[in-house]
């Protein structure tokens, strides 16, 4: 017997909704399984792939939520937000889609139910516990030592990957916060920048805007090889705990702290002054206004949620930041970016590890290694993963807009001494040094 949607002529299961309704089905029944893992036949049956690992991830907004399910967007309307978003909570761990490389090597996406960011800064407690459902179901469709990769807001909720250690021996998979790719997918881009517009890239100047664990990675990651790092933060603790510990090595990157204290556009003279200006905490929605941008701005925003609005009336660009290409990829799920071969550093970590089989390459767990990140660099090199397309969500944005813009501040912002910009901002009761 045949079943027929509403739409003419098709058939039932080829119905999005109704195999939405199919897939969450097969999740929870696995979920619910008291087995500690498939046999591989089955799982590559269920889900058209033998998984090497598992990259988890958590919806950005309500919106997110009726990608994997659409049927939610309906209980949206009837419930009410505050019932729909308890029952988003009680959602168990659900495949959102493949990623399928060229090396065989494929993965899962894994998201923890229907956690929002605003649930999982409140209620870290519960969102721990979400993971450690998140693991042992991923655990189920994986072979021993795959990886599980931690996207957005997961490694703060598992203290960057310690947290689930335990249980990542216990049922026999690799846990990496992703930190180490991220780092890598920043790096590159700001490489690829310097290379294309042909300035050296010991004559850039960059702009780090928040230097927590990924700000102060970056940082190190650059110190020595760009000429100058401006750092900048609400924290004074972690501003001059920062400059200490990079200055223990000598190198001729000068380094500048600006301590931002409510001063909203106060940082309009940094930015002129910064070829490329990083944003790596969401923090900065409290100090900075799109009107403080200034014109010709070249902004990597890696913060999640995003912290710069994306539209800047064209007076620079925003580029979503810690994108990977990895040539051939196919992937199932639309993370905002387009379903292209671009990815986010942190998934592509877990791919460079289930590769490498944890041999040369060491997960990420705490802080980044910056021995490892440069062998991470050399390995991504030879499976022929390189810096990601410069992209605004889903627009691509044309190289020679990126050249424009960096050689425009090389003959003008970029000539400004630091000490007239600090003049200029009357700083003394800032923090800049």
């Amino acid at each position: 017997m045949r079943f027929y949607s509403r739409r003419k002529g098709k058939l039932a299961w080829q119905n999005p909704h109704f195999l939405s309704v199919i897939f969450f089905l097969r999740d929870v029944i696995i979920f619910i399984l008291p087995v500690k893992r498939l046999p591989r036949v089955l799982v590559k049956l269920l889900y058209g792939i033998s998984p090497r690992f598992v990259f988890l991830v958590h919806a950005r907004r309500t919106e997110d939520t009726y990608v994997g399910l659409p049927i939610l967007s309906v209980l949206r309307r009837i419930l009410g937000k505050k019932i729909f978003l308890r029952i988003l909570s009680w959602v168990p761990p659900l495949v959102l889609g493949t990623v399928k490389t060229p090396q065989g090597v494929n993965g899962l996406i894994v998201t923890g139910g229907g956690l929002l960011p605003e649930v999982i800064f409140l209620k870290k407690k519960a969102s721990l516990k979400k993971a450690v459902q998140c693991l042992i179901f991923s655990a189920k469709l994986c072979e021993r030592n795959s990886v599980f990769g931690l996207g957005g807001l997961w490694p703060m909720v598992t203290r960057r990957g310690f947290a689930l250690v335990p249980f990542a021996k216990k049922y026999e998979i690799v846990i990496t916060n992703g930190h180490c790719g991220t780092l890598m997918s920043l790096y590159l881009s700001i490489q690829k920048m310097a290379s294309l517009s042909e300035i050296p890239i010991e004559k850039l100047k960059v702009m780090i805007l928040g230097v927590g664990k990924m700000g102060a990675n970056l940082a190190r990651a650059l110190y020595g090889k760009v000429a100058s790092i401006t750092l900048v933060d609400v924290n004074e603790k972690r501003l001059g705990n920062l400059e200490k510990k990079l200055r223990e090595n000598i190198a001729e990157t000068d380094i500048f702290k600006f301590l931002n204290r409510e001063e909203v556009g106060k940082l309009s003279a940094l930015f002129e002054n910064n070829h490329v200006i990083v944003c790596t905490t969401s923090n900065v929605k409290r100090v900075l206004r799109p009107s403080d941008i200034p014109i010709n701005s070249i902004i990597i925003d890696d913060s999640r949620p995003e912290a710069i609005p994306r539209d800047l009336n064209q007076k620079g660009v925003v580029l979503e930041g810690g994108l990977l290409k990895i040539r051939g990829l196919k992937q199932g799920f639309n993370f905002g970016l387009g379903l292209d071969d671009n990815v986010f550093g942190c998934l592509a970590e877990s791919f460079i590890l289930a590769v490498d089989g944890i041999r040369k390459i060491s997960n990420t767990l705490g802080e980044v290694s910056i021995e490892n990140f440069n062998k991470m660099i050399e390995y991504a090199d030879a499976l022929g993963i390189s810096a990601g397309d410069f992209k605004c969500r889903e627009q691509l944005i044309d190289p020679q807009t990126i050249i424009s813009l960096l050689r425009t501040k090389t003959n003008l912002a970029a000539t400004i001494p630091f000490k007239k910009v600090c003049w200029l901002l009357k700083v003394d009761d800032l923090g800049v040094t």
